[in-house]
């Protein structure tokens, strides 16, 4: 999880991302495993690839996101600059333009 520890204030990836980062692509779902067991990762920086916030608490999630001038709305992340450079996805591929 050195890929998580790293992020530094600010910037926001997915769990894909992670997974890509740590040589292991495709293993989004657990990246989000260890992230729910593990303290003491700024966990709240790892978004889903469409930019939905996906910790047990979102509002906690958000409001540490906001925080570090991330916007979110809605229970996701709000830029939509931020939210097409979030990828890969599951499969490993980008997520499809967003408005």
């Amino acid at each position: 999880m050195a890929v998580v520890g790293a992020l530094p204030r600010g910037e926001v990836v997915s769990y894909g991302e992670v997974a890509a980062r740590a040589g292991h692509p495709g293993a989004a779902r657990a990246v989000g495993s260890l992230l729910a067991r593990r303290g003491g990762l700024p966990w709240w920086r790892v978004v889903r690839a469409d930019g939905r916030l996906a910790a047990e608490n979102v509002r906690r999630q958000a409001r540490l996101l906001r925080g570090e001038g991330i916007p979110t709305r809605d229970g996701r992340v709000a830029d939509p600059a931020i939210r097409r450079r979030l990828a890969p996805d599951l499969a490993g591929a980008p997520p499809p333009e967003r408005p």
